[in-house]
């Protein structure tokens, strides 16, 4: 279906993820608004990214951590396992849909509604209520673009993709880890892909998101960027990392084994925090674990 509904002269397997869906999103806008007769025989966008979603968190669902153990080092490091939830104070911030750095904090037995905000719930007729007892406004990770264990309804999915979603409208998000709905099911997986006009953050629980990530670079007083080397597609994260402001943070460290990461978040991030602050490179994952082994540090990140 992905394939058939492939909308530009190259082949579909040669488009990586973002530059492929902005190509379709671009081509079926184009289309629908000049010829609406011949783009209603077309797959719609929205259900173009649906099975997109699904195809992605299908497969994603069978990723794990590999056996190094360094997974499992980096979070308990950030979230030691002695210590009560409300004693945290490190955060993470992911643009990822996998549950890999997640499993750790699940296995434990943490609150979902501790780990990713507090009115998830485990399944949908719960509605969105919350008991003051359940209230926690510093969610210990943070998932910028959704999460393979999310649900929503599938109408919910199709308004944040075409823009049209009610920015008030507070709906039900329950959690599965395991099963991933079918593409004609009544529910998506909530992870939304890089769509390149329709700002998710009009939606309630996105905006909620970005507007907690914005306020813990802010406040952090050591950021450790792993893995994401910022695209110029990604305007979204572009945006953040240029309107914080903080002169208290003492060392950034960037974990990229692309080495123009180092420059790139230099190029975005100066003047958004004080000129005397650390800068760190580490070339891969596993460098940036034995060096925390070998000289390891508390306090918050």
């Amino acid at each position: 279906m992905l394939k058939a509904g492939w909308l530009d002269s190259s082949e579909f397997l040669n488009n990586g993820l973002e530059s492929a869906i902005v190509k379709r999103v671009a081509h079926y806008d184009m289309l629908s608004a000049l010829y609406p007769d011949k783009s209603r025989r077309k797959c719609t966008n929205e259900d173009y990214l649906n099975q997109l979603t699904h195809l992605v968190a299908d497969h994603l669902l069978k990723c794990k951590s590999n056996s190094s153990g360094h997974t499992k080092q980096f979070v308990g490091d950030i979230f030691p396992s002695g210590q009560s939830v409300d004693q945290y104070k490190n955060r993470i911030i992911t643009f990822n849909y996998d549950l890999i750095i997640d499993r750790p904090l699940l296995e434990r037995g943490i609150s979902k509604r501790k780990i990713y905000f507090d009115r998830i719930v485990s399944k949908k007729s719960d509605g969105t209520k919350r008991a003051r007892t359940e209230k926690f406004l510093h969610p210990l990770i943070l998932k910028l673009h959704g999460s393979l264990n999310w649900r929503c309804d599938r109408e919910y999915f199709d308004q944040i993709i075409n823009g049209s979603v009610n920015p008030d409208l507070r709906i039900p998000i329950w959690s599965n880890d395991s099963k991933c709905p079918g593409p004609n099911d009544d529910e998506s997986p909530l992870i939304i892909p890089p769509v390149p006009n329709k700002p998710i953050t009009k939606a309630s629980i996105f905006r909620m998101l970005w507007t907690t990530a914005l306020e813990y670079l802010h406040e952090a007083k050591k950021i450790v960027i792993v893995g994401y080397s910022c695209p110029a597609t990604d305007v979204l994260a572009q945006s953040m990392f240029t309107q914080f402001r903080n002169m208290d943070v003492d060392e950034i460290v960037i974990v990229d084994t692309d080495s123009g990461a180092f420059s790139r978040y230099h190029d975005l991030i100066q003047g958004r925090v004080r000129k005397s602050v650390r800068w760190r490179y580490c070339a891969g994952f596993s460098e940036f674990i034995e060096d925390a082994i070998a000289h390891p540090a508390a306090g918050q990140r």
